[in-house]
């Protein structure tokens, strides 16, 4: 979770008690490189407290297209609502396209999740999605999951929290069909333990140094 989220609601907040949040927008368009980009801009009140930013660029030239927009609002109780996506198409036919959005509560619980997918030129896919929240006591909970697969192999990696504990296991798998699988987990007050094994194509253990 990010730590600086609380000290930017207070200078949210300190601007709109000093009217600096008045409706205002910047919008540009700018050249380099042989792209060409625009970008818009905006900050306003809801007249209770409350600020909100949003924000959007888009770059577009020989190499593929990008695109990212958000918004932000902070309101007056010190709730923060946060969402964001991104697009990237390249001239070869690789493509990403990631979402995030992030809320903070008056008690500071908090919730966030994310999505990203993306391929290659050549055929590589990777996916990821999670979702994680934190109680107004810290505790932490939620999962996420990512996969990528492509000509040098697969990776399969999941994590889950809950109760003061924390699991991560993996699975990567090389062109050769050589394979690893890890699992490693914390729990508060105990520490971290981790195992990890390796296989060759045919499920014969080898060494993870192989």
């Amino acid at each position: 979770m990010n730590n600086k989220f609380p000290r930017a609601a207070a200078l949210a907040l300190v601007c709109a008690t000093t009217f600096c949040f008045a409706s205002q927008a910047q919008a540009g368009v700018h050249g380099y490189r042989g792209a060409h980009g625009g970008h818009f801009g905006a900050t306003y009140g809801d007249g209770s407290g409350g600020v909100t930013h949003v924000r959007g660029t888009r770059v577009h030239g020989a190499r593929g297209t990008a695109g990212h927009a958000s918004k932000t609002t902070y309101g007056s109780d010190g709730s923060i609502t946060h969402n964001g996506g991104t697009n990237i198409t390249g001239a070869n036919g690789g493509s990403f396209t990631g979402r995030n959005s992030y809320t903070r509560n008056p008690d500071g619980s908090s919730q966030r999740s994310d999505t990203a997918s993306g391929t290659n030129a050549n055929g590589g896919t990777y996916n990821h999605s999670g979702d994680w929240s934190r109680g107004s006591d810290g505790s932490v909970s939620g999962s996420s999951q990512t996969t990528a697969s492509g000509a040098r192999g697969t990776f399969d990696a999941s994590s889950s929290a809950s109760g003061g504990t924390f699991d991560h296991d993996t699975t990567a798998t090389n062109a050769a069909g050589d394979t690893y699988t890890g699992e490693s987990s914390y729990t508060k007050g105990q520490g971290w333990t981790h195992s990890g094994t390796c296989t060759d194509s045919q499920g014969n253990v080898i060494s993870c140094g192989h």
